[in-house]
């Protein structure tokens, strides 16, 4: 199913000076430093006689990446999220391409998505993931299964390729980037790559994984051409214009729905139009996660019943093979901005059960428990094999892409989903369409919860799901269990 999300022109008066507001809070709370928010700024990254040979032997060299963390992309603290943007439109960037080339990285999972100028993916061919990539010649990819996970070589080249302009025969590794303006705002038809890096193993660095980048000629992809993508500084503030863009004509982020009565938490895939850089194709009109809504003044307790096999890279060893894991990488992580770590956990550093269950405890944040009662639950927790997870505060009015957000909600990941496990987050239906997505937050019926939450009947063991609990009845009934 092909997604064209045609844009309806809405204002929102909601977003009036967030751009300005959104930039001064990342920089006050040091997300980006001052200077990345000055185009002024942007000698300063390379000496500048250094920078000019560079620029003599390699005209089309692009320098490197704007490290977006997890804080900024509200996305997961335990990947890095390195980006680099330009503009169609923008003098001298009609039939450019650009060549990455660099070594697969050490890593539970890499790939490379292009956005519109709404943060949207526009067709599957828009992105590549990790497994997808055939290495250079000599080199292997470790992400393939039977490969050594430490295996040298490990060299491999992406073409980044304008989506208007024919890929050569025979070229491979190829992620097409949008030519063509979404928002009729945008004169300039903004696009963005994103790099995404889950979890890296103990000892190596994300940043250092970042490839170069290289502008090439379409007509002759041998042949370098100025780079004409935007500075790094100031990455993330170009970005904003975007989501609020995107926010006026989707609407704001709808939290998942729950039931009217009961104290059952589920988990529903969200719908495709009004997320923001997601992460895979959303073939069937749902981004590839489901989301539960946690409480604001009760303990939520949310259970996955079986854990998938997945790759912990903290293990990894000289003589390490990949395997083919049921999946790679997942993680439960409170929708935020800023994120932060602290209101997350990943199969890395998740605790289990003894009969293999991910329990994890949400305390409320809004109003919390008394100090006395958190320590309770916390040792209550501790003795069950419970993570526990403190849920930040209500967004305040300084806050104002934190407000955009629905509050609380949890996601959960499955990342790099093996294609022989039926069972991911993935095989939760779709509920909605792109004309009945506005419908998704008020679904209370038990039989839309029964077709379209994850359970037994779609995720088999491996399901998710949770309940809302007061403090008695939490000490209640567990203690029994301790």
């Amino acid at each position: 199913m092909r997604i064209n999300l045609t844009p309806k022109r809405k204002g929102s008066r909601r977003l009036a000076g967030a751009v300005v507001a959104v930039g001064a809070l990342a920089i006050a709370l040091g997300l980006i430093p001052a200077a990345s928010a000055q185009t002024a700024a942007q000698a300063s990254l390379t000496a500048t006689g250094s920078a000019s040979a560079t620029a003599a032997r390699n005209p089309g060299n692009c320098g490197g990446w704007f490290p977006l963390p997890a804080a900024l992309f509200i996305g997961d603290p335990a990947a890095l999220y390195p980006s680099r943007d330009g503009g169609y439109n923008l003098p001298g960037s009609k039939n450019v391409a650009y060549k990455l080339t660099g070594q697969f990285p050490h890593s539970t999972t890499m790939s490379f998505t292009a956005y519109d100028n709404l943060w949207f993916l526009q067709s599957p061919k828009h992105l590549i993931n990790d497994d997808q990539i055939i290495p250079d010649p000599g080199s292997v990819n470790p992400f393939v299964p039977g490969t050594r996970v430490m295996g040298k070589p490990r060299n491999y080249t992406v073409w980044v390729w304008p989506d208007g302009v024919p890929v050569p025969a025979g070229l491979q590794n190829v992620i097409l980037y949008p030519t063509k303006a979404v928002n009729p705002r945008d004169k300039t038809a903004q696009w963005f790559l994103t790099m995404r890096l889950y979890h890296m193993q103990p000892g190596y660095s994300a940043i250092a994984a970042e490839p170069a980048i290289t502008a090439v000629s379409t007509a002759n992809p041998n042949k370098q051409v100025r780079c004409p993508l935007s500075p790094v500084p100031g990455t993330f503030l170009r970005m904003i214009p975007g989501v609020l863009a995107h926010v006026r004509t989707y609407g704001i982020f709808p939290p998942a729905p729950e039931p009217a009565t009961g104290n059952k938490i589920y988990f529903t895939r969200y719908p495709a139009p009004v997320s923001i850089g997601p992460e895979g194709y959303p073939a069937d009109g749902c981004v590839n996660y489901v989301m539960g809504t946690m409480s604001t003044n009760r303990i939520s307790v949310v259970t996955v019943h079986k854990v998938p096999q997945y790759f912990n890279n903290n293990l990894v060893t000289p003589a390490s093979v990949m395997k083919d894991y049921q999946t790679r990488y997942l993680s439960q992580v409170v929708a935020r901005f800023p994120e932060r770590p602290a209101i997350s956990v990943n199969t890395d550093n998740a605790v289990y059960t003894p009969d293999g269950r991910w329990v994890t405890v949400y305390l409320p944040g809004d109003p919390r428990l008394p100090s006395a009662q958190i320590a309770q639950v916390r040792a209550l927790a501790r003795a069950l094999h419970y993570n526990v997870i403190q849920l930040p505060r209500r967004p305040g009015l300084l806050n104002p892409l934190g407000r955009l957000l629905p509050y609380p909600v949890v996601i959960y990941r499955n990342k790099a989903v093996s294609s022989s496990f039926p069972y991911s987050v993935t095989s939760v239906p779709c509920s909605v369409t792109l004309e009945n997505y506005r419908d998704y937050p008020n679904q209370t019926s038990p039989a839309f919860f029964a077709k379209y939450a994850s359970g037994p009947n779609n995720m088999g063991p491996y399901y998710i799901d949770g309940v809302k609990e007061d403090f008695a009845q939490f000490m209640s009934r567990y203690s029994k269990s301790s």
